[in-house]
């Protein structure tokens, strides 16, 4: 399996990246030196085609190559942030399917990060039954997992994911059951928690054994697209939380934000870096 750098040997600055999906409407090649320009070392890359086409889906390009220009603008990339398919439907292809992963996890694999899958449609309805859906999301995730394997990569879903069939902590804990944490690691979503109207600090404390990576924005019920300091997170209960029961966790700022003009993205940015940068210990 691929290793990350070990925690204790990153700095609280180098500790919290930043994804390109905070400048999805600029091309990836921008995004890449904005973020450079910014003083942050360490990235997730977009491949969610409904939010940016910064990695294709499927991604048939050289994984080689794409982690090359992510290293020459200064940067690594710990994971790959993708949507491969909606899990929990009945008609997905399943070698089409393993075929998608496969190209991401080579991707991830040649940046010497992680691949990243949602889990389900984005949609709270089920396709066929709470307990049928559950168990194809299950399949599905298994089947992703033996592909990362494969490239040497670790598989990290975001349950829960406002957004998406498992969107409560009942439903992400029920998931979580039933995958052992050496089939796969846990992306916890700050701002998805609370935008489902849960407790980021609570949930976080009583899975911390599975947490791996934190993604960063602010939210409310509801709304999950606003800048840090303009929802209801508590950043600073919520990382001495992480802090305490999962020392080192690394912490990226997605920041998908719907109130931040675009000409402001890059100040907005900086802000965000330098207040969660504080709240780390030194």
């Amino acid at each position: 399996m691929t290793a990350s750098p070990s925690a204790d040997l990153l700095s609280p600055a180098e500790r919290v990246g930043v994804s390109t999906i905070t400048f999805r409407h600029r091309s990836l090649a921008e995004a890449l030196r904005l973020i450079a320009e910014a003083g942050a070392s360490r990235i997730d890359l977009g491949a969610i085609p409904a939010v940016t086409d910064h990695v294709p889906v499927p991604f048939t390009g050289d994984p080689v190559a794409v982690a090359a220009q992510v290293s020459a603008a200064g940067l690594a990339a710990d994971a790959v942030n993708a949507d491969p398919g909606d899990l929990n439907d009945p008609d997905l292809d399943e070698d089409a399917f393993a075929a998608v992963i496969d190209g991401l996890a080579a991707l991830a694999a040649a940046c010497g990060g992680a691949l990243i899958v949602p889990a389900g449609r984005a949609d709270w309805e089920p396709f066929s039954s709470p307990e049928e859906d559950l168990a194809l999301i299950v399949r599905r995730l298994r089947l992703a997992a033996e592909v990362c394997s494969h490239h040497g990569t670790r598989l990290l879903v975001e349950v829960l994911h406002h957004r998406r069939y498992i969107h409560t902590t009942a439903a992400a804990d029920a998931l979580l059951a039933q995958l052992g944490p050496e089939e796969i690691g846990l992306l916890l979503d700050v701002s998805h928690v609370v935008a489902s109207g849960e407790d980021p600090a609570a949930w976080a404390a009583r899975q911390a054994s599975r947490i791996e990576r934190v993604h960063l924005r602010d939210a409310v019920p509801g709304d999950l697209n606003l800048a840090i300091g303009a929802g209801q997170v508590d950043f600073p209960a919520v990382i001495q939380v992480l802090e305490r029961h999962v020392p080192g966790v690394r912490y990226v700022l997605e920041l998908e934000t719907r109130d931040v003009q675009e000409e402001d993205r890059e100040a907005d940015l900086a802000r965000s870096l330098a207040l969660i940068r504080a709240l780390l210990p030194r």
